[in-house]
């Protein structure tokens, strides 16, 4: 994984935080969607969810424009917030297919922090938290 293209530190994380934020929660809400049964998935579930991490992506990488940036190298608060986002993403793009209005949302939003905090202890996710590091000290400028 190779995200070097001239791009500073901040920026690769930007860049990496998008991508597999994005696959998290669009990968929970397309096995929610079709209720466990992947194989039923049709191109428009696909699309559906795509949409889905996409939209709940866009805010987190947000917050990495602001002063609160430095959060997002703890591993809770980041998995915290893209669960935050999932939820209020998964009820924007489609109504719930569970009973209950936003059920499959808070659905969505829960396996999307259960998955962040998992990814964040294999190997792919140490090599974020290193990108992530770059945040972690401008606190200390003021």
């Amino acid at each position: 994984m190779t995200t070097d293209a001239g791009l500073g530190p901040k920026q690769q994380y930007r860049l990496v935080l998008f991508g597999h934020k994005a696959a998290e929660v669009g990968a929970v809400c397309l096995v929610l969607m079709v209720q466990g049964h992947v194989f039923d998935a049709t191109l428009t579930h696909f699309a559906i969810a795509a949409k889905t991490g996409l939209l709940a992506t866009v805010p987190l990488v947000g917050v990495t424009l602001t002063h609160y940036a430095r959060h997002m190298a703890n591993r809770w608060a980041s998995s915290a917030l893209i669960g935050l986002f999932g939820v209020a993403a998964d009820a924007f793009m489609h109504g719930s297919h569970y009973p209950g209005a936003y059920t499959e949302a808070v659905l969505t939003g829960f396996g999307a922090f259960v998955l962040s905090v998992v990814v964040s202890y294999t190997p792919l996710g140490h090599r974020i938290d290193r990108l992530a590091e770059a945040f972690a000290h401008d606190h200390k400028r003021s």
